[in-house]
């Protein structure tokens, strides 16, 4: 169970004439608890709302001791 509000990537999947195949990842806030492979929405950072298949988990940090540290108040700082 992923909770609302968790940083995740989400994959959309675009298919063009002549067989090409075109995989777009997004990383966002999950808007709603949901599952791995299922499909959601999330919001960017830049404000961007976007559906797609949740394809993993990603955290903010990528070593497992800093895991417990607190993301929202790092992504809410703004350069004016």
């Amino acid at each position: 169970m992923i909770k609302r509000g968790s940083l995740i990537e989400v994959e959309n999947t675009k298919y063009y004439d002549g067989g090409q195949i075109i995989k777009v990842f997004s990383r966002g806030a999950c808007l709603r608890d949901c599952e791995m492979g299922e499909q959601t929405e999330i919001i960017t950072f830049t404000g961007h709302v976007i559906k797609g298949i949740v394809s993993q988990i990603k955290y903010f940090y990528n070593r497992d001791y800093y895991l417990e540290k607190n993301v929202k108040e790092v992504l809410s700082i703004k350069v004016h």
